[in-house]
């Protein structure tokens, strides 16, 4: 059921018409028809962005999520339509930028304003401190789009932004102060980046240069010993791009030892991989053939369901910094390598069921979640694996306003709302 009869009618036209479109072929024969087929869809593709957002404006403005306990209308949309939490995140900037500038969303909706302009638009609005000025601004935002490519566009708002704003860039000292670290899903290697305060810039930096200088003292040392004096630079085993990156590992290292600090107690990093893996790998580092991995069948992971490269994470789940955890083919563990397991074991093999949050829509990283009881506890629910699974705080919470889960025989999980509707299955 959709809002009304007429919006249901509409969006079967738009799909015929899509079909239609795309059956007929969009093979341009010149560069005039490709032009115009180009600015057409274009215009098209922009009104559906525009439909798209307007939907998550509404349930957040009705506060449609909650319901099903989603923590806000863009984790709804970012579960249900299944997308990236950067696209959530730009749609529900622009939802809320659009509902406060009529013309900048008259533009968008007639499909004469690009989707780039209006998020652009849309970020400019979260500065809180020009925010006021800009529904005043909206003709000039309209007029400089369709008379300038996108480079200049961003530029002259970015220079209207700068000009209004007497305190300059928002401080990074309050509020934007940001450290962000991605893993590259083709190589499995992690980018950082981030922005911090002059003070705790400067902090970090010495910090980081102390370190840095360790490391270099140990590749210096070995080069000494094989070259004597002749040692320059050049015989350093690694780059100095290498030593800092290697300085930095080792700060997280050290914070992650010292028993008076933020991480918790016996901290591990748990490696979990299945047994055919790992034992390919182990005969790969003892000088065996490369033997192929089925894609499909490898599992090699942080309990946290971080990926890692299969040979690395052999290779330092040989020593103690580190908890392997090798499974078999059914799932179930059969190695917990050379150190014990954490206060608890019954926690651990819960966690291992998931790397995240078990409720739909939800992101959070098993490592930090609770266990949940499936069955309470004061109804006689059994603390075991079994009865257990990873839940956020939030979401545990939420469970107790009437929602039930239950396993299902295939090991996955149904979730039922309080009036007995089935909320989703989760694998």
């Amino acid at each position: 059921m959709f809002v009304s009869d007429r919006a249901g009618d509409a969006l079967e036209m738009i799909s015929a018409g899509l079909d239609l479109l795309l059956s007929e072929g969009l093979d341009p024969i010149c560069a005039e028809t490709a032009t115009d087929a180009i600015r057409e869809v274009e215009s098209a593709g922009r009104r559906i962005v525009a439909a798209q957002t307007m939907i998550l404006g509404s349930v957040r403005r009705r506060c449609l999520h909650t319901r099903d306990g989603h923590a806000s209308a863009k984790v709804m949309v970012r579960h249900v339509a299944e997308l990236s939490g950067g696209e959530a995140t730009a749609r529900e900037k622009t939802a809320m930028m659009l509902a406060a500038l009529e013309q900048v969303e008259s533009a968008f909706v007639a499909g004469d304003l690009g989707v780039d302009q209006t998020r652009l638009l849309a970020r400019v609005y979260a500065n809180k401190r020009v925010r006021f000025a800009m529904a005043g601004a909206q003709d000039w935002f309209l007029e400089i789009a369709a008379e300038h490519a996108y480079p200049d566009f961003e530029t002259l708002v970015r220079q209207w932004e700068g000009l209004l704003d007497a305190d300059g860039p928002e401080p990074v000292t309050v509020r934007n102060r940001q450290v962000s670290l991605r893993q590259d899903p083709v190589s499995l290697g992690w980018n950082l980046d981030g922005n911090l305060s002059s003070v705790a810039g400067a902090q970090i930096s010495e910090i980081l240069d102390h370190y840095l200088q360790a490391e270099r003292s140990i590749d210096w040392r070995k080069a000494v010993a094989e070259h004597g004096d002749d040692t320059c630079e050049d015989h350093m085993a690694r780059t100095a791009a290498q030593q800092r990156a290697d300085a930095l590992h080792q700060v997280f290292l050290d914070a992650a030892a010292n028993p008076d600090g933020s991480c918790v107690a016996d901290f591990t990093t748990n490696i979990v991989m299945d047994q055919r893996t790992f034992e390919k790998m182990l005969a790969r580092l003892e000088g065996g053939p490369h033997q192929p991995l089925d894609p499909t069948k490898v599992r090699c992971e942080t309990l946290g369901g971080v990926q890692l490269d299969p040979a690395e994470a052999a290779s330092v789940s040989l020593i103690g910094d580190f908890r392997r955890v090798i499974i078999d083919g059914e799932g179930v563990t059969i190695d917990l390598g050379r150190r014990r397991l954490f206060t608890g074991g019954a926690r651990l093999a819960a966690q291992l069921q998931r790397t995240r949050c078990y409720w739909p829509g939800c992101w959070t990283r098993t490592p930090v979640c609770e266990i949940d009881h499936l069955r309470p506890h004061a109804g006689g629910g059994l603390t075991n694996p079994g009865n257990g699974e990873p839940a956020c705080g939030c979401h545990n919470q939420t469970k107790q306003r009437g929602f039930a889960v239950t396993r299902n025989p295939s090991g996955g999980l149904t979730l039922t709302r309080p009036d007995g509707s089935i909320l989703a299955l989760a694998a």
